[in-house]
């Protein structure tokens, strides 16, 4: 089964780029590819505008489209009221990540579903810092305890640490963030 996301980038002229990425497409895949390798302005234009179709999203454009079911292009929104509608309409999708020009840093979204198939939403656009680290530690602490329940084999204890040093890593870097932002106002 897949988790299905969409890669944006904002344009000065207000259209917006994306590229489509298969799989992994929550935080602690997609989210933590592009907070570990596409984290600058020109690493997220330059993903969003030739990536296009990825299975999975890698190290490197190159190396995601070396394992890539198709070759689909990129796709550019007008602008963003077409891009939010676009997303609205696309049930398939799950994650939905954009580069905020203004601040240079990532924002995402998901999809929530709820018991009615009326209520199902977008949640709206967050900093992906902030849900990583809230995601990332509630990944950790699952594993932990489907590990514990022997639900899951032992070894995701080894993987729940590296989770655990990647998301300590991005939850010190958005204090850091915050702290900035308090002492400047």
């Amino acid at each position: 089964m897949s988790t299905n996301s969409l890669v944006g980038y904002l344009n000065e002229d207000g259209t917006v780029v994306t590229s489509y990425v298969h799989y992994d497409g929550y935080t602690i895949g997609v989210g933590e590819m592009l907070l570990e390798n596409y984290n600058t302005d020109k690493c997220a234009r330059d993903l969003a505008s030739t990536l296009g179709y990825a299975s999975s999203l890698k190290e490197t454009v190159a190396e995601s489209h070396e394992d890539r079911a198709n070759s689909d292009e990129p796709v550019v929104f007008g602008d963003y009221h077409e891009f939010e509608e676009h997303i609205r309409e696309c049930s398939y999708l799950e994650y939905v990540y954009v580069w905020d020009t203004t601040k240079g840093e990532w924002l995402v979204a998901s999809w929530e579903t709820t018991s009615s198939p009326v209520d199902n939403y977008w949640n709206g656009f967050e900093s992906l810092v902030t849900v990583y680290v809230r995601e990332g530690y509630e990944t950790v602490s699952r594993w932990k305890r489907m590990v514990s329940e022997e639900r899951l084999p032992s070894e995701y204890l080894d993987h729940s640490d590296d989770l655990n040093t990647l998301v300590t890593k991005w939850h010190e870097i958005g204090m850091k963030e915050v702290t900035r932002e308090a002492l400047s106002v």
